[in-house]
């Protein structure tokens, strides 16, 4: 996975932590904001919080060095016994559509950053949590209100390659990868692929590449 860097302002982010045991998720709670966005402005400014790590679906940046305590999860009160700003990393998804609908292409591709973090620092899934669950705040929003969007989230975190790719789905055309927009909008415009209404559509990954494939072959043309 390409992780892209673009670092905080030195004041929102304190010194080296002394351990990792744990990974922290987070929202953005903006509708129809990058990484990009949030990486820029965290340089930019002086707002006293951070995170490592921001999260679209289609980039994945660093902000603040893994090494490094970043203010994402400290409060007066805790509901969690252990877990700290000093031995947590922050990942921040930018989870909201511009229409507030939840963007599950962001959450998969946040699944490939925490799923590197747990090896690369031998965490296991239960030490995987949300914000809500170290201090009490709605954060992931869409997580605490559905906690079954959780519940998938770390389920994949312990899938192989090949599940998570036989598992992948696409509800809403802005989720969708790259490669892939440009046959369904085409497969839209020509009233082919309808969907399930209110713009849904559900696509799997196989299903996507078969469109595309189709799409080269010319098969569309008509």
């Amino acid at each position: 996975m390409t992780i892209q860097t673009k670092q905080c302002n030195r004041v929102n982010y304190g010194g080296t932590r002394a351990a990792t045991r744990y990974i922290v998720v987070h929202y953005t709670s903006n509708r129809g904001d990058t990484a990009k966005n949030n990486v820029d402005y965290f340089a930019r400014e002086n707002v006293g919080a951070s995170a490592h790590f921001f999260v679209d679906e289609k980039e994945t940046w660093s902000s603040v060095p893994e090494a490094c305590v970043a203010w994402h999860c400290g409060a007066k009160s805790y509901r969690h016994p252990e877990c700290r700003n000093s031995n947590a990393l922050g990942v921040e998804i930018c989870m909201n559509d511009k229409q507030g609908k939840v963007r599950q292409a962001s959450i998969d591709r946040a699944v490939l950053l925490v799923r590197a973090l747990m090896a690369k620092y031998d965490i296991p899934v239960d030490r995987v949590l949300r914000h809500y669950d170290v201090t009490g705040k709605h954060c992931p929003g869409p997580m605490v209100d559905d906690p079954a969007l959780w519940t998938a989230f770390r389920a994949k975190l312990t899938q192989t390659e090949q599940e998570e790719e036989d598992d992948m789905r696409y509800k809403y055309y802005d989720d969708m990868p790259d490669w892939a927009q440009p046959t369904v909008k085409k497969l839209m415009d020509k009233g082919y692929l309808k969907g399930e209404g209110d713009g849904v559509l559900n696509l799997s990954e196989d299903t996507l590449k078969v469109l595309v494939v189709g799409d080269r072959a010319g098969l569309y043309e008509a």
